[in-house]
């Protein structure tokens, strides 16, 4: 559409949207900014008055410093050749009054939700010094994705306002959403639009508003003298901490309400959290909810001694004793109502207000979400979904409560929503409005929350695939996972799904084709139902109100009545998809103990058996019975030993056990076990816990220590010297080390005493001959220590060993003699016995050798007793 009037150079009318008390709305293109908002134009009759035009401009010119979610924003103010406008932030959705006459009552939870976003959006307004004097549904929006926000603070004004356009006395609102203080004309403050607030969601709870009437002026009258009756007597399905909420806010006198918006919020919230609202405790405000009260005084001045006794004149007392038919009347209605009053009383208290098979909604407030879910399974009732809530006091994924709340009494099988605390709400929602939706999405997950309902409205100026709203708005604080619904552009072509929910099937087709749908474009599904008639609507999909892009395909479900129907297969699904699928063919689902299972069989958490099996064909509301399949925790430990290492492992962590390798256990070369399990631990045969250790021990080749005692010879045959002792440990893939000499053998002239051949070979071996080790293990060798002859031992004998005997060669073998060339070889000597016999020796006599693992070399003197130079010889030392 072409626009009609552009205000100011700026605003180009594009449609006429809304007619109000004082102002014309449209929708307008802000040519500045290109985008579309919503311009609210002053009456001509009202331009023409100085006091309508002030209070249009005050209007503009508190609200435009308003800055919340909850609130409609306004742009900008001005006037154009005498016209005056104002310019606010265009809201996609409907108003209250018209969801109202839509839907009649609405369900509780959400009845609370709205209350505490209007009282969240108030609090902000009035800490701002700004009342709205007219809450009413026409001015509270829901958007298509369920946000709250609240327009037209049109009669606001300050609360310091001080001047005379505040002072008129006029009443300003609507009768039926009254406070007391403003139906006799008093100043209203915050308190007043928490009253009004009551007054809506009283209406919201029942259907109807707490006081009705032919006039305004009787209408207002009950707002200051007649007492509303609680709204469980028209609708029991209330929740009684909802109701003192709405009681608390709808107290005729200010100081009985709550004193701030901020106050209701935090009690709506506790209400939406499962908790009882500070309105509901004490004996009193119980008291006021569940029974009649007489009607309070009239409310005079909310500022007057509260509760004060008005003197009495002279005048007063005698109007009161003159005859007034008008009293007659009021006092034959309040009878009337009082009786009427009584009877349900009566039914209250002596009547059954609840279902023979009722169950009461047990408390799963910080419990685990299994367990909850369990506590809620067992209760008899019907989990239909779970909702993440902020919740500062419950750590986040633990369970926050339920809706309809715990403690409540309610029919077996009601259906309940299990509310999940994702934990403070710290999140700042992000702005993805004319995002493509992949785009919003990929936002919205990359802060933690998850995109909730999704749906399509017909738009000509968002493109399709964009997103053209969003709830929670931007900038809310949310807590992590909170679903975040989006409506998104299915662009101008676009089909609206009307609502053919309850039609019988020819009517729905006829309704979907006046809505520009072919037949090409729907599917009809049939299914039984105990509920629907058959031949008639049982859902949609799309739902009513959806968009269709052209050329998508809507399917219409068609109820088939209670017909027998055939048990589908639900083995392998989860309990919550089983339960749904059986009891969309019309069955009741019932569950048994569960099956034990393998510890890893696939079904684990899941239907592993029913009962009647798929296939076979029952009555329409037949019981059919399910098992859920649960692995066993604790399994057998297989015997590994004997296997080889790779197989052992496999079988280990097949029986859902954890392999594990130990220490090897070394064997000697040859062994039949050498790469295979020797032991394990646990044993073969004992249960365990599934994922428990099992530690196994390798065979793996060994070496074995030689023996370093054979093969020797001389006085200890058994014995082998150094360089042979190498030879055996290194041919053995072992290390030789050498321990500390020994003194084991010695010399002696005594026949067959002499070991004096022995020095120089092994004495003691660790490990022992025959002990199996792991190779390159080392082996530690001591050896005897090699000294040289003692003097008295070399001194007698003769050098050579063709030399008769005894003669050195002979007596110490390992040693070779070569006769010295200093002194030509030759010590003197006076005694003639000595004479060609060894006198002196180099090293001298009784010195240990080093161990060299060969022959060891002396050089030697003899004696002479011819004189000569021969005096030098080296000198003697006894050995130590």
């Amino acid at each position: 559409m072409e626009p009609q009037r552009v205000l100011s150079d700026r605003y180009a009318l594009i449609s006429h949207i809304a007619r109000g008390g004082m102002a014309d709305v449209y929708v307008a293109l802000d040519r500045r900014l290109g985008r579309n908002v919503a311009v609210k134009i002053l009456h001509g009759e009202f331009a023409a008055s100085d006091a309508f035009v002030e209070r249009f401009r005050r209007e503009a010119q508190a609200a435009a410093n308003l800055t919340h979610p909850g609130v409609v924003a306004i742009h900008d103010w001005g006037e154009d050749d005498g016209t005056y406008f104002m310019v606010m932030g265009l809201v996609q959705g409907q108003n209250l009054r018209d969801v109202v006459r839509a839907e009649g009552t609405l369900k509780p939870r959400r009845v609370a939700q709205i209350g505490f976003e209007v009282a969240a959006a108030l609090s902000a307004a009035h800490a701002q010094g700004l009342v709205h004097r007219d809450i009413k549904p026409a001015n509270i929006l829901l958007t298509p994705n369920g946000t709250v926000k609240v327009a037209d603070f049109g009669i606001a004004r300050a609360f310091d306002d001080s001047e005379q356009l505040t002072r008129t006395g006029s009443v300003i609102g609507t009768a039926t959403y009254f406070s007391p203080e403003q139906a006799q004309g008093h100043v209203a403050d915050g308190r007043s639009d928490l009253y009004s607030l009551g007054v809506v969601m009283y209406e919201l709870l029942t259907g109807r508003p707490p006081f009705t009437g032919e006039t305004p002026v009787a209408v207002a009258y009950q707002h200051v003298r007649a007492t509303a009756e609680p709204p469980t007597w028209h609708n029991p399905d209330i929740p009684l901490g909802l109701e003192a909420v709405v009681m608390k806010a709808m107290e005729k006198h200010p100081d009985d309400r709550y004193q701030d918006a901020a106050e209701m919020a935090d009690d709506l919230k506790r209400v939406l959290a499962g908790q009882v609202p500070l309105a509901a405790h004490g004996s009193e405000a119980a008291t006021r909810i569940l029974s009649a009260t007489p009607a309070p005084p009239a409310y005079d001045d909310p500022y007057a001694a509260p509760r004060a006794t008005p003197r009495r004149t002279a005048a007063a007392t005698a109007t009161r004793d003159r005859p007034d038919r008008s009293t007659i009347v009021i006092g034959v209605l309040a009878a009337v109502g009082l009786l009427g009053l009584g009877l349900i009383l009566l039914l209250k208290l002596f009547g059954s207000s609840t279902p023979a098979n009722a169950v009461t909604i047990p408390d799963v407030r910080g419990m685990e979400l299994a367990a909850a879910r369990s506590e809620l399974d067992d209760a008899g009732l019907t989990r239909v979904g779970e909702e993440v809530v902020a919740d500062a006091e419950v750590p986040l994924g633990l369970a926050a409560g339920t809706d309809p709340a715990a403690g409540e009494s309610v029919a077996r099988g009601t259906e309940v929503t299990l509310l999940v605390s994702g934990g403070v709400a710290d999140i700042v929602v992000p702005r993805v409005i004319e995002q493509t939706l992949d785009d919003a999405r990929a936002a919205i997950e990359r802060l933690g929350l998850e995109v909730g309902d999704i749906t399509y409205e017909v738009s000509a100026v968002i493109p399709e695939g964009s997103v053209i709203a969003q709830s929670p708005e931007p900038g809310t604080l949310v807590a992590a996972r909170t679903d975040i619904d989006l409506v998104v552009s299915a662009g101008a072509d676009a089909l609206i799904v009307p609502n053919i929910v309850g039609n019988a099937e020819e009517n729905a087709l006829f309704a979907l084709s006046e809505a520009g749908f072919d037949t090409t474009q729907i599917t009809i599904e049939r299914r039984p139902s105990a509920d629907v008639a058959e031949g008639f609507v049982i859902e949609t999909d799309p739902p009513a109100g959806g968009a269709l892009a052209p050329g998508g395909v809507i399917t219409v479900v068609i109820s088939q009545g209670a017909i027998p129907a055939v048990v589908p297969n639900v083995v392998g699904s989860s309990p919550d998809e089983a339960q749904a699928r059986l009891e969309e063919f019309g069955f009741e689902v019932e569950f048994d103990d569960d099956l034990a299972l393998a510890w890893n069989d696939p079904l684990n958490g899941k239907v592993a058996a029913q009962d009647p099996s798929a296939g076979q064909t029952r009555e329409f509301g037949a019981r059919v019975t399910l098992r859920v399949g649960r692995a066993a925790t604790q399994v057998s430990v297989p015997s590994v030993v004997g296997d080889a290492e790779a197989a052992a492992k496999a079988e280990i962590e097949a029986a859902g056990l954890t392999w594990a390798k130990g220490a090897d256990t070394v064997l000697a070369p040859g062994d039949a076990s050498i790469g295979r399990v020797v032991t394990q631990n646990p044993t073969a045969g004992s249960s365990h816990a599934v994922g428990t250790t099992v530690t196994v021990s390798i065979g793996v080749e060994g070496a074995t220590v030689p023996d370093l005692f054979t093969g020797g010879s001389g006085g200890c045959p058994g014995a082998v010297g150094p360089s042979t002792a190498q030879s055996r440990i290194t041919a053995a893939n072992l290390v030789m080390a050498t321990g500390p000499a020994d003194d084991a053998y010695g010399y002696s002239s005594q026949p067959g005493f002499n070991t004096h051949a022995c020095e120089g070979r092994a004495v003691e071996q660790t490990p022992p001959p025959g002990t199996v080790v792991a190779k390159n293990s080392t082996v530690t060798v001591s050896f005897d220590i090699v000294r040289t002859p003692a003097d008295y031992d070399i001194y007698e004998l003769y050098p050579l060993s063709s030399d008769p005997e005894p003669n050195a060669p002979t007596e110490f073998p390992l040693f070779t003699f070569t006769q010295s060339t200093e002194q030509s070889g030759l010590c003197f000597d006076a005694t003639v016995a000595y004479e060609g016999r060894i006198r002196r020796i180099d090293p001298l006599p009784g010195q240990v050798l080093p161990l060299t693992g060969s022959l060891y070399e002396i050089k030697y003197w003899l004696a002479t007793t011819t004189p000569g130079p021969y005096d030098n010889c080296p000198a003697y030392t006894p050995p130590p």
